[in-house]
């Protein structure tokens, strides 16, 4: 089971945000966290993921592999980037469910999995239906204007 905490950041110094990731997830159990050359960082007794958002930072600690993603909500041009990067069942459940929140949950989703097989953002956009993935649990939260997704592979 993962363990995640958020927290704000001065979005002004990127270096003493990530020093401070780096030191919740050393208070969360893992170990010698490092970074890979694609920027994932790594720890060498669990699985780790940062994400942030705003002045808001959400990491998240595992046994499992897992990614985490972190938004504020806020206006964008929806229909066209659902139209350009959403696959056909998050198409159908954005169309069911049209707003802001819903539009974000999604896209988190597709953040957070991205972060888990390491593939670019890029890569997985249209190419990666995330209702059609089996092996993975999402879980999302809505909070003070920020949508939070994790996503967790499931045990071999």
């Amino acid at each position: 089971m993962a363990e995640i905490k958020v927290f704000e950041y001065c979005e002004a110094n990127q270096k003493k945000h990530l020093a401070a990731a780096v030191k919740e997830l050393e208070a969360m159990g893992a170990e010698s966290i490092s970074y890979l050359p694609s920027g994932k960082p790594v720890a060498e007794n669990c699985f780790v993921s940062i994400s942030h958002s705003k002045g808001k930072c959400a990491v998240c600690v595992s046994k499992n592999p897992i990614g985490i993603d972190i938004e504020k909500i806020t206006d964008r041009d929806f229909e066209k980037i659902v139209r350009k990067t959403f696959g056909e069942k998050e198409r159908e459940y954005y169309g069911n469910n049209k707003s802001p929140q819903v539009f974000y949950e999604i896209w988190t989703r597709k953040e957070a999995y991205s972060k888990i097989s390491g593939d670019g953002i890029r890569d997985i956009m249209k190419a990666t239906d995330t209702f059609l993935l089996d092996g993975y649990e999402f879980k999302t939260q809505i909070q003070d204007g920020f949508v939070l997704t994790t996503c967790e592979k499931n045990k071999c």
